[in-house]
């Protein structure tokens, strides 16, 4: 999934995930906090799966933090028929999920932010760095 999608939390923690993203990556989602920056990562149920077989195939004394942090945030979901998640309470005190988001796809997998978040995020990218990866990347 690509592209950048807005939608709106309810009164409840509602929102709806888009259904490109649904088409793409099924109705059985795993939401969890993303390492580094406040907003939350969307998996699919197959996407999760092959991170978590990654991380147990590396040694226990360097994992520990990281199980800790991802496993112990993440939250199997399936969206109902209208295509609306409830996004648990913690994650969206994590992400400072209030009203307005945005759904980023990621090519995979995709993140949940703040509207304003967001919004500052992209002010503040180093089009310098973004420039020498490109040419890196020959784009």
């Amino acid at each position: 999934m690509t592209g950048e999608y807005k939608s709106t939390l309810d009164a409840k923690g509602r929102m709806n995930i888009p259904l490109k993203l649904r088409e793409e990556m099924g109705n059985e989602l795993v939401l969890a906090k993303t390492i580094g920056t406040a907003c939350i990562k969307v998996y699919s149920a197959e996407g999760w799966k092959k991170l978590v077989a990654k991380i147990n195939e590396m040694p226990q004394v360097k994992t520990q933090s990281i199980k800790r942090f991802l496993f112990g945030s993440a939250f199997e979901i399936v969206p109902d028929k209208q295509g609306r998640v409830s996004v648990p309470q913690p994650l969206r005190e994590y992400a400072g999920l209030v009203s307005d988001v945005v759904v980023v796809g990621l090519e995979g997998t995709a993140e949940i932010w703040d509207k304003a978040s967001w919004v500052k995020f992209n002010e503040n990218t180093n089009n310098e760095d973004l420039t020498e990866l490109a040419l890196e990347l020959g784009i």
